[in-house]
């Protein structure tokens, strides 16, 4: 069994209340009072708000990359592309719930500095996978060979960004036809041309 770092269930409190109202909802305060716990107490783990939102977001990526993670034992296909894909998009409560939450954070770190390092590095990282990922497929003839993988990556990540978003103001009924029509619909596309 591993064992929770400390201060975890502070990190908990704060992606709870960024799912719920918000990355501007997120206080000190806050977190003590969702945590059930003193203000001192956050602050004896975290001495800044900043520590503490970019602790929690390191930590929703960590467990969002442990998620993916666990589909990679399938061997590389278009099918588990997609699977990694449909992870992002809110079809399901724990999805839409860490949809808000991603989408908080990548919003916010626009304009933290102390958030941008690390959304940045994310990005990076994602966008070497899907490049590497897309040449396993290219190399295997699922997908066109005239398409560029990194470019790929690239319109891959800006489409999941997009369809998160259009698919967190829909009706929950209505996202997951949303989800095939754009993304599904984009997968669809760079299968080679008969």
């Amino acid at each position: 069994m591993t064992s929770r770092p400390r201060g975890a269930h502070l990190l908990d409190a704060v992606l709870e209340i960024v799912a719920e109202k918000g990355f501007h909802a997120v206080s000190m305060r806050t977190v003590a009072a969702r945590a059930n716990v003193s203000v001192a107490q956050v602050q004896y783990y975290y001495r800044t708000k900043a520590d503490l939102v970019a602790a929690a977001f390191e930590r929703a990526a960590a467990e969002f990359v442990a998620t993916v993670r666990s589909l990679l034992d399938e061997p590389a296909s278009l099918e588990r592309l997609r699977d990694v894909v449909w992870q992002w998009l809110p079809l399901d409560p724990e999805r839409e719930s860490r949809a808000r939450v991603w989408l908080a954070y990548t919003a916010a770190a626009v304009t933290e500095a102390s958030l941008t390092q690390t959304a940045a590095q994310l990005d990076a990282e994602l966008r070497e996978w899907f490049t590497s990922e897309l040449t396993t497929l290219q190399a295997a003839g699922e997908i066109d060979s005239e398409l560029d993988p990194a470019q790929l990556a690239g319109q891959l990540l800006a489409l999941i960004d997009g369809a998160t978003m259009h698919c967190l103001v829909l009706a929950t009924e209505e996202r997951a036809q949303h989800a095939e029509h754009t993304v599904g619909a984009w997968l669809e596309g760079l299968r080679p041309r008969d």
